[in-house]
């Protein structure tokens, strides 16, 4: 049987991997700090409201990278915090990308 302590250390509520190795070792050193990135993404994405930010508006907002912020928004989507819109913008490199708002009463 699972306790709360186990529980809490799976995906989404701690950093994934795919497999062993480097994956494994940078979601661990990211461990420490997901939850603060999480929070200061979805206060992001709340305060963006209907307009609602893609991953590289939000890691501009924060001052972090698009890598730091955008296995947190899979995070946040996992945990039913966000969800997708149909609208999408170009990031840096020109790519249309999803843009993300937050749940209502979420």
């Amino acid at each position: 049987m699972e306790d709360l302590f186990s529980y809490a250390e799976r995906y989404p509520l701690s950093p994934g991997f795919k497999e062993p190795g480097a994956s494994r070792a940078a979601a661990e050193k990211m461990k420490p700090r997901t939850p603060t990135l999480r929070d200061m993404v979805l206060r992001e994405i709340k305060a963006a409201g209907l307009r609602g930010l893609t991953a590289d508006e939000a890691a501009a907002a924060i001052g972090k990278t698009e890598f730091a912020v955008r296995p947190r928004l899979t995070e946040l989507y996992r945990l039913g915090l966000i969800t997708k819109t149909k609208d999408r913008r170009p990031n840096a490199s020109g790519v249309d990308a999803t843009v993300w708002i937050a749940v209502v009463d979420a």
